[in-house]
Protein backbone atom coordinates (compact mmCIF):
# COMPACT_ATOMS: atom_id res chain seq x y z
CA UNK A 1 0.00 0.00 0.00
CA UNK A 2 1.31 3.74 -0.97
CA UNK A 3 1.90 5.00 2.40
CA UNK A 4 0.78 8.81 1.83
CA UNK A 5 -0.70 11.09 -1.71
CA UNK A 6 3.14 12.22 -2.32
CA UNK A 7 4.48 8.78 -2.94
CA UNK A 8 1.07 7.73 -5.02
CA UNK A 9 2.10 10.58 -7.22
CA UNK A 10 5.33 9.64 -7.45
CA UNK A 11 4.50 5.95 -8.54
CA UNK A 12 1.62 7.32 -10.86
CA UNK A 13 4.20 9.48 -13.04
CA UNK A 14 6.52 6.41 -13.17
CA UNK A 15 4.28 3.86 -14.31
CA UNK A 16 2.82 6.52 -16.79
CA UNK A 17 6.89 7.77 -17.81
CA UNK A 18 7.27 3.96 -18.02
CA UNK A 19 4.33 3.17 -20.27
CA UNK A 20 5.02 6.12 -22.65
CA UNK A 21 8.89 4.98 -22.65
CA UNK A 22 7.63 1.24 -23.69
CA UNK A 23 5.12 2.67 -26.32
CA UNK A 24 7.36 4.64 -28.04
CA UNK A 25 10.16 1.49 -28.01
CA UNK A 26 7.10 -0.22 -29.48
CA UNK A 27 6.21 1.74 -32.25
CA UNK A 28 10.04 2.69 -33.28
CA UNK A 29 10.22 -1.11 -34.07
CA UNK A 30 7.50 -0.54 -37.09
CA UNK A 31 9.68 0.90 -40.15
CA UNK A 32 6.16 1.33 -41.68
CA UNK A 33 4.83 3.75 -38.94
CA UNK A 34 8.14 5.59 -38.38
CA UNK A 35 9.28 6.12 -41.74
CA UNK A 36 6.19 8.77 -43.16
CA UNK A 37 7.17 10.61 -39.10
CA UNK A 38 11.06 10.88 -39.94
CA UNK A 39 10.12 11.87 -43.29
CA UNK A 40 7.49 14.73 -41.93
CA UNK A 41 9.81 15.95 -39.56
CA UNK A 42 13.00 16.10 -41.48
CA UNK A 43 10.88 18.10 -44.01
CA UNK A 44 9.40 20.98 -41.69
CA UNK A 45 12.63 20.54 -39.34
CA UNK A 46 14.30 23.07 -41.31
CA UNK A 47 11.66 25.73 -42.57
CA UNK A 48 10.34 25.89 -38.75
CA UNK A 49 13.69 26.22 -36.92
CA UNK A 50 15.27 28.68 -39.72
CA UNK A 51 11.97 30.64 -39.79
CA UNK A 52 11.85 30.31 -35.92
CA UNK A 53 15.43 32.07 -35.46
CA UNK A 54 14.09 34.61 -38.22
CA UNK A 55 11.32 34.95 -36.12
CA UNK A 56 13.01 35.91 -32.84
CA UNK A 57 15.38 38.18 -34.68
CA UNK A 58 12.49 40.16 -36.31
CA UNK A 59 10.23 40.38 -33.29
CA UNK A 60 11.84 43.07 -31.77
CA UNK A 61 11.59 45.16 -34.89
CA UNK A 62 7.67 44.67 -34.70
CA UNK A 63 7.53 45.27 -31.31
CA UNK A 64 9.37 49.08 -31.82
CA UNK A 65 7.02 49.81 -34.97
CA UNK A 66 4.01 48.87 -32.48
CA UNK A 67 5.06 51.60 -30.39
CA UNK A 68 5.53 54.52 -32.81
CA UNK A 69 3.03 57.03 -32.41
CA UNK A 70 1.26 58.45 -35.68
CA UNK A 71 -1.50 61.25 -35.27
CA UNK A 72 -2.10 60.12 -31.74
CA UNK A 73 -2.80 56.55 -33.13
CA UNK A 74 0.24 53.91 -32.61
CA UNK A 75 0.74 51.35 -35.34
CA UNK A 76 -1.53 48.23 -35.31
CA UNK A 77 -0.06 44.77 -35.09
CA UNK A 78 -1.03 44.04 -38.59
CA UNK A 79 0.57 46.62 -39.84
CA UNK A 80 3.74 46.41 -38.02
CA UNK A 81 4.23 42.91 -39.20
CA UNK A 82 3.92 43.94 -43.14
CA UNK A 83 6.58 46.66 -42.43
CA UNK A 84 8.56 44.66 -41.13
CA UNK A 85 8.14 41.49 -43.48
CA UNK A 86 8.46 43.93 -46.30
CA UNK A 87 11.74 44.97 -44.78
CA UNK A 88 12.95 41.40 -44.33
CA UNK A 89 12.18 41.09 -48.14
CA UNK A 90 13.76 44.57 -49.24
CA UNK A 91 16.86 43.31 -47.10
CA UNK A 92 17.25 39.76 -48.99
CA UNK A 93 16.62 41.80 -52.54
CA UNK A 94 19.60 43.96 -51.38
CA UNK A 95 21.87 40.78 -50.42
CA UNK A 96 20.90 38.92 -53.54
CA UNK A 97 21.85 41.93 -55.44
CA UNK A 98 24.76 43.05 -54.23
CA UNK A 99 26.45 40.05 -52.49
CA UNK A 100 25.17 36.93 -53.88
CA UNK A 101 26.85 37.32 -57.31
CA UNK A 102 29.88 37.95 -55.77
CA UNK A 103 29.78 34.73 -53.31
CA UNK A 104 28.42 32.88 -56.44
CA UNK A 105 31.54 33.78 -58.73
CA UNK A 106 33.83 32.90 -55.77
CA UNK A 107 32.31 29.49 -55.26
CA UNK A 108 32.70 28.84 -59.33
CA UNK A 109 36.51 29.36 -58.63
CA UNK A 110 36.82 27.73 -55.99
CA UNK A 111 35.29 24.43 -57.14
CA UNK A 112 37.05 24.73 -60.22
CA UNK A 113 40.23 25.43 -58.36
CA UNK A 114 39.81 22.82 -56.00
CA UNK A 115 42.15 20.10 -57.94
CA UNK A 116 44.90 22.72 -58.41
CA UNK A 117 44.84 23.49 -54.38
CA UNK A 118 45.19 19.53 -53.90
CA UNK A 119 48.08 19.92 -55.54
CA UNK A 120 49.22 22.68 -54.15
CA UNK A 121 48.50 21.71 -50.54
CA UNK A 122 50.62 18.72 -51.17
CA UNK A 123 53.67 20.36 -52.01
CA UNK A 124 53.17 22.69 -49.60
CA UNK A 125 53.04 20.54 -47.28
CA UNK A 126 56.10 18.53 -48.55
CA UNK A 127 58.29 21.55 -48.45
CA UNK A 128 57.63 22.21 -45.23
CA UNK A 129 58.19 18.99 -44.12
CA UNK A 130 61.76 18.99 -45.68
CA UNK A 131 62.23 22.63 -44.43
CA UNK A 132 65.92 23.09 -42.44
CA UNK A 133 63.82 24.50 -39.13
CA UNK A 134 61.72 21.29 -39.21
CA UNK A 135 64.55 18.57 -39.76
CA UNK A 136 66.64 20.63 -37.05
CA UNK A 137 64.19 19.32 -34.86
CA UNK A 138 65.19 15.59 -35.58
CA UNK A 139 61.44 14.46 -35.46
CA UNK A 140 60.85 11.01 -36.96
CA UNK A 141 58.57 12.11 -39.50
CA UNK A 142 58.43 9.80 -42.79
CA UNK A 143 58.02 12.32 -45.50
CA UNK A 144 57.08 9.74 -48.28
CA UNK A 145 54.35 8.21 -45.93
CA UNK A 146 53.23 12.14 -45.23
CA UNK A 147 53.43 12.19 -48.66
CA UNK A 148 51.38 9.41 -49.43
CA UNK A 149 48.62 9.89 -46.95
CA UNK A 150 47.98 13.39 -48.44
CA UNK A 151 47.83 12.53 -51.76
CA UNK A 152 45.17 9.76 -50.67
CA UNK A 153 42.88 12.11 -48.83
CA UNK A 154 43.51 14.95 -51.64
CA UNK A 155 42.03 12.02 -54.01
CA UNK A 156 39.07 10.83 -51.64
CA UNK A 157 38.15 14.54 -50.86
CA UNK A 158 37.74 15.66 -54.74
CA UNK A 159 35.79 12.24 -54.98
CA UNK A 160 33.44 13.79 -52.22
CA UNK A 161 33.45 17.10 -54.19
CA UNK A 162 32.48 15.24 -57.30
CA UNK A 163 30.06 13.09 -55.58
CA UNK A 164 28.36 16.84 -53.79
CA UNK A 165 28.13 18.46 -57.05
CA UNK A 166 26.55 15.40 -58.61
CA UNK A 167 23.44 15.70 -55.85
CA UNK A 168 23.11 19.91 -56.59
CA UNK A 169 19.83 19.28 -58.27
CA UNK A 170 18.20 17.54 -55.66
CA UNK A 171 20.00 20.63 -53.51
CA UNK A 172 18.38 23.45 -55.14
CA UNK A 173 15.31 21.38 -55.01
CA UNK A 174 15.36 21.26 -51.71
CA UNK A 175 16.56 24.70 -51.66
CA UNK A 176 13.78 26.30 -53.59
CA UNK A 177 11.12 24.47 -51.50
CA UNK A 178 12.68 25.81 -48.20
CA UNK A 179 12.68 29.46 -49.77
CA UNK A 180 9.32 29.40 -50.78
CA UNK A 181 8.28 27.56 -47.39
CA UNK A 182 10.02 29.62 -44.76
CA UNK A 183 9.10 33.30 -45.75
CA UNK A 184 5.38 31.84 -45.60
CA UNK A 185 5.85 30.33 -42.62
CA UNK A 186 7.61 33.20 -40.69
CA UNK A 187 4.98 35.54 -41.79
CA UNK A 188 2.17 33.63 -39.78
CA UNK A 189 4.72 33.12 -36.87
CA UNK A 190 5.24 37.14 -37.04
CA UNK A 191 1.47 37.63 -37.31
CA UNK A 192 -0.12 35.31 -35.07
CA UNK A 193 2.71 35.00 -32.87
CA UNK A 194 0.86 36.89 -29.86
CA UNK A 195 -1.54 34.29 -29.70
CA UNK A 196 0.35 31.25 -28.66
CA UNK A 197 0.84 31.96 -24.99
CA UNK A 198 -3.18 32.11 -24.54
CA UNK A 199 -3.52 29.00 -26.81
CA UNK A 200 -0.76 27.10 -24.68
CA UNK A 201 -3.04 28.92 -21.26
CA UNK A 202 -6.06 27.00 -22.00
CA UNK A 203 -4.13 23.16 -22.11
CA UNK A 204 -3.91 24.46 -18.05
CA UNK A 205 -6.25 24.39 -15.34
CA UNK A 206 -8.04 27.98 -14.84
CA UNK A 207 -5.93 29.03 -11.73
CA UNK A 208 -2.54 27.88 -13.51
CA UNK A 209 -3.26 30.48 -16.05
CA UNK A 210 -0.89 33.25 -14.51
CA UNK A 211 1.66 30.94 -13.55
CA UNK A 212 1.75 29.58 -16.88
CA UNK A 213 1.93 33.05 -18.77
CA UNK A 214 4.62 34.29 -16.67
CA UNK A 215 6.41 31.15 -17.81
CA UNK A 216 6.23 30.77 -20.96
CA UNK A 217 6.73 34.79 -21.22
CA UNK A 218 10.37 34.48 -19.29
CA UNK A 219 10.98 31.44 -21.77
CA UNK A 220 9.86 33.33 -25.04
CA UNK A 221 12.14 36.35 -24.05
CA UNK A 222 15.18 34.12 -23.12
CA UNK A 223 15.08 32.36 -26.70
CA UNK A 224 14.31 36.14 -28.18
CA UNK A 225 17.12 37.43 -26.21
CA UNK A 226 19.43 34.43 -27.12
CA UNK A 227 18.67 34.46 -30.72
CA UNK A 228 18.64 38.41 -31.29
CA UNK A 229 21.85 38.72 -29.36
CA UNK A 230 23.32 35.73 -31.55
CA UNK A 231 22.15 37.39 -35.23
CA UNK A 232 24.38 40.37 -33.71
CA UNK A 233 26.83 38.49 -33.19
CA UNK A 234 26.68 36.48 -36.49
CA UNK A 235 26.38 39.83 -38.69
CA UNK A 236 29.19 41.22 -36.96
CA UNK A 237 31.95 37.93 -36.97
CA UNK A 238 30.65 37.65 -40.85
CA UNK A 239 31.43 41.35 -41.95
CA UNK A 240 34.66 42.02 -39.72
CA UNK A 241 36.37 38.54 -40.74
CA UNK A 242 35.43 39.72 -44.37
CA UNK A 243 36.80 43.27 -44.02
CA UNK A 244 39.95 41.40 -42.72
CA UNK A 245 40.61 38.68 -45.10
CA UNK A 246 40.14 41.56 -47.82
CA UNK A 247 42.94 43.49 -46.21
CA UNK A 248 45.26 41.08 -46.54
CA UNK A 249 44.21 39.93 -49.98
CA UNK A 250 42.97 36.83 -48.98
CA UNK A 251 41.31 35.35 -51.50
CA UNK A 252 37.20 34.69 -51.71
CA UNK A 253 37.22 36.93 -48.61
CA UNK A 254 33.30 37.17 -49.02
CA UNK A 255 32.79 33.94 -49.02
CA UNK A 256 35.04 32.92 -46.39
CA UNK A 257 33.63 35.58 -44.39
CA UNK A 258 29.72 34.27 -44.70
CA UNK A 259 31.21 31.01 -43.58
CA UNK A 260 32.69 32.50 -40.33
CA UNK A 261 29.74 34.41 -39.29
CA UNK A 262 27.07 31.19 -39.80
CA UNK A 263 29.58 28.57 -38.05
CA UNK A 264 30.07 31.18 -35.33
CA UNK A 265 26.76 30.21 -34.32
CA UNK A 266 28.25 27.55 -32.17
CA UNK A 267 30.16 29.32 -29.75
CA UNK A 268 33.95 28.66 -28.61
CA UNK A 269 34.07 25.94 -31.30
CA UNK A 270 31.91 27.28 -34.07
CA UNK A 271 34.88 30.48 -35.03
CA UNK A 272 37.72 27.27 -35.72
CA UNK A 273 35.49 25.86 -37.70
CA UNK A 274 34.48 28.64 -40.34
CA UNK A 275 38.41 29.09 -40.49
CA UNK A 276 39.40 26.09 -42.03
CA UNK A 277 38.53 26.51 -45.37
CA UNK A 278 40.32 30.07 -45.29
CA UNK A 279 43.38 27.75 -44.02
CA UNK A 280 43.59 25.88 -46.74
CA UNK A 281 43.41 28.41 -49.35
CA UNK A 282 46.09 30.42 -47.55
CA UNK A 283 48.36 27.26 -47.02
CA UNK A 284 48.60 27.06 -51.15
CA UNK A 285 50.66 30.20 -50.97
CA UNK A 286 52.60 30.67 -48.16
CA UNK A 287 53.10 30.27 -44.24
CA UNK A 288 52.51 34.07 -44.18
CA UNK A 289 49.46 33.98 -45.61
CA UNK A 290 48.29 31.50 -43.35
CA UNK A 291 49.73 33.55 -40.16
CA UNK A 292 47.97 36.64 -41.23
CA UNK A 293 44.75 34.60 -41.69
CA UNK A 294 45.12 33.43 -37.63
CA UNK A 295 45.83 37.14 -36.68
CA UNK A 296 42.96 38.62 -38.52
CA UNK A 297 40.48 35.44 -36.90
CA UNK A 298 42.64 35.80 -33.25
CA UNK A 299 41.92 40.33 -33.48
CA UNK A 300 38.48 39.18 -34.65
CA UNK A 301 37.80 36.55 -32.01
CA UNK A 302 39.34 39.41 -29.14
CA UNK A 303 37.11 41.89 -30.37
CA UNK A 304 33.61 39.44 -30.30
CA UNK A 305 34.63 37.79 -26.99
CA UNK A 306 35.80 41.17 -25.08
CA UNK A 307 32.47 43.34 -26.59
CA UNK A 308 30.35 41.82 -28.62
CA UNK A 309 29.06 38.65 -26.64
CA UNK A 310 29.64 39.79 -22.92
CA UNK A 311 26.85 42.75 -24.08
CA UNK A 312 24.30 40.80 -26.20
CA UNK A 313 24.48 37.46 -25.15
CA UNK A 314 27.00 36.93 -22.08
CA UNK A 315 24.22 39.12 -19.85
CA UNK A 316 21.31 37.30 -21.17
CA UNK A 317 22.11 34.03 -20.40
CA UNK A 318 24.87 33.95 -17.45
CA UNK A 319 26.37 30.36 -18.42
CA UNK A 320 29.93 29.65 -17.28
CA UNK A 321 32.26 29.20 -20.36
CA UNK A 322 32.61 25.38 -18.99
CA UNK A 323 29.31 24.97 -18.98
CA UNK A 324 29.05 25.63 -22.59
CA UNK A 325 31.86 23.57 -23.62
CA UNK A 326 30.77 20.44 -21.70
CA UNK A 327 27.18 21.09 -23.47
CA UNK A 328 28.89 21.29 -26.80
CA UNK A 329 31.07 17.94 -26.14
CA UNK A 330 28.20 16.11 -25.02
CA UNK A 331 25.47 17.70 -28.10
CA UNK A 332 28.31 17.29 -30.70
CA UNK A 333 28.90 13.36 -29.74
CA UNK A 334 25.20 12.46 -29.42
CA UNK A 335 23.28 14.70 -32.48
CA UNK A 336 26.23 16.15 -34.33
CA UNK A 337 26.08 19.88 -35.70
CA UNK A 338 22.48 20.02 -35.01
CA UNK A 339 22.69 19.57 -31.47
CA UNK A 340 25.36 21.78 -30.90
CA UNK A 341 23.75 24.87 -32.71
CA UNK A 342 20.53 24.12 -30.43
CA UNK A 343 22.09 22.80 -26.86
CA UNK A 344 22.56 26.17 -25.67
CA UNK A 345 19.12 27.77 -26.43
CA UNK A 346 17.70 24.23 -24.85
CA UNK A 347 19.80 24.56 -21.88
CA UNK A 348 18.94 28.16 -21.51
CA UNK A 349 14.87 27.65 -21.75
CA UNK A 350 15.37 24.37 -19.05
CA UNK A 351 17.04 26.31 -16.54
CA UNK A 352 14.11 29.13 -16.53
CA UNK A 353 11.48 26.47 -16.45
CA UNK A 354 13.73 24.89 -13.53
CA UNK A 355 14.52 27.78 -11.80
CA UNK A 356 10.52 29.00 -12.23
CA UNK A 357 9.20 25.79 -10.79
CA UNK A 358 12.01 26.10 -8.03
CA UNK A 359 10.47 29.38 -7.04
CA UNK A 360 6.69 28.43 -6.90
CA UNK A 361 7.50 25.66 -5.11
CA UNK A 362 9.17 28.16 -2.33
CA UNK A 363 6.51 30.73 -2.70
CA UNK A 364 3.76 27.98 -2.59
CA UNK A 365 5.43 26.66 0.81
CA UNK A 366 5.91 30.12 2.04
CA UNK A 367 2.19 30.76 1.31
CA UNK A 368 1.23 27.23 3.17
CA UNK A 369 3.48 27.97 6.38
Amino acid sequence: MIPNNRYKNIFFWTIELLALSLLILIVSRFDFLMKPISVFISTVFVPLIVAGFLYYVLKPIVALLEKVTIKGHKIPHKLAVIVTFMLFLGMIAGALVLLIPTLVAEITNLITSLPDFAKTVQAFATDSLQSKWLSNLNLAIDVDEVKSAIGKYSASFLTVTAGTLGSVVSMITSVTINVITIPVVLFYMLSDGERLVPAIQKLFPARFADNVKELTTKMDKTIEKYISGQAIEMLFVGITMAIGYLIIGQPYAWLFGVIAGITNIVPYIGPWIGVIPSLIVASTQSWKQVLLVLIVMTVVQQLDGNFIYPNVIGKTLKIHPLTIMILLMVAGNLWGIVGMILIIPTYAVARTVIKFAVEMRALTRDQHE
